[in-house]
């Protein structure tokens, strides 16, 4: 599945609006490591990056959308923004609870990888931030 184009990409961010399914989430892992070392980002930050986006992305897929409603969408955004990298991923979704009796793994990784990360749930969507200080490229 082809990646949707970017709705604003310039040289220190990047917006991307795509369907809330696996294969754009898994797809946009790769996008997003690329981004940041297109930007001199070392290679250990962009794949903590990609680790870190991708299971926010993976909780927007098991999780907003319980319906399984056509128009599911999350976006994605990338930016360098006063000496950090900061990802959020946001979604339009009604969470469903999810949790199995043992727990899920998804935040437990995010809060591992990510210095700064916080989820803000509200009626009409869930966005996850991730920040990272920047190293001077």
């Amino acid at each position: 599945m082809p990646i949707d184009e970017p709705v604003r990409d310039s040289t220190d961010e990047l917006v991307l609006e795509v369907a809330a399914v696996a294969a754009q989430a898994a797809a946009l892992r790769g996008v997003l490591a690329d981004w940041a070392l297109e930007r001199g980002l070392p290679r250990e930050l962009a794949e903590d990056l990609k680790l870190t986006a991708y299971e926010a992305m993976t909780n927007v897929v098991k999780h907003a959308y319980p319906d399984g409603t056509d128009d599911n969408v999350m976006t994605v955004t990338a930016a360098l923004v006063d000496g950090h990298v900061e990802i959020t991923v946001a979604d339009e979704g009604r969470w469903r609870d999810g949790r199995r009796p043992d727990g899920g793994r998804g935040l437990p990784i995010i809060r591992a990888f990510a210095p700064e990360a916080s989820v803000t749930s509200t009626p009409t969507g869930t966005v996850v931030r991730l920040s990272w200080p920047c190293p001077a490229a």
